[in-house]
């Protein structure tokens, strides 16, 4: 990332270049098993994929699990880098959000967006005033007309390079359908 050669970052982290080649090496290979095939990389076009997204927006912001789950593959992914945790299958991702994210409607605002090509939704997060704070950048993965993965960047700095606010007021977001 930064162009460094492998003997400096040896010499950073106090080890050898051999072993740094190898962590490269390693890593490398676990980004192209995670990748999403490039198959499954592009924008909603396809108006059926465009329904999903604004179905899966409104469940969201509706805290309406049942509906997410429904969207779901049943081997989705749902991650939230750089978190250790995240989460594979339909039901393990629908207790997750159940119990520490969608706990009450109206909590999220999601406006449509695109990231790198794909489908992606900005989330704010509802704040004490009732105002709407940026919360993160989710970016979807959609496959055989189901959602297949989730990447949500809990990262509200991101926003300035969507072109988007901090912040929005309750009345400037709208539910979609």
């Amino acid at each position: 990332v930064l162009r460094w050669r492998a003997a400096e970052v040896a010499d950073l982290l106090g080890t050898t270049t051999t072993a740094v080649n190898g962590m490269l090496q390693r890593a490398r290979a676990r980004l192209e098993q995670a990748a999403p095939d490039q198959d499954q990389i592009h924008e909603p076009a396809d108006p059926a994929d465009r329904a999903l997204l604004d179905r899966y927006a409104a469940a969201f912001q509706n805290a309406d699990i049942t509906a997410v789950m429904q969207l779901l593959r049943g081997d989705a992914v749902f991650e939230m880098p750089p978190e250790p945790t995240w989460f594979t299958g339909r039901e393990l991702i629908g207790r997750f959000l159940r119990s520490r994210v969608l706990t009450e409607p109206g909590r999220f605002q999601m406006i449509p967006v695109a990231a790198n090509g794909q489908p992606a939704l900005a989330a704010y997060l509802r704040g004490h005033d009732s105002g709407y704070r940026a919360h993160s950048i989710c970016v979807l993965t959609i496959a055989a007309s189901r959602i297949a993965r989730v990447t949500a960047f809990n990262d509200p700095g991101l926003f300035a390079a969507f072109g988007l606010p901090q912040a929005v007021p309750a009345a400037a977001v709208s539910v979609p359908g």
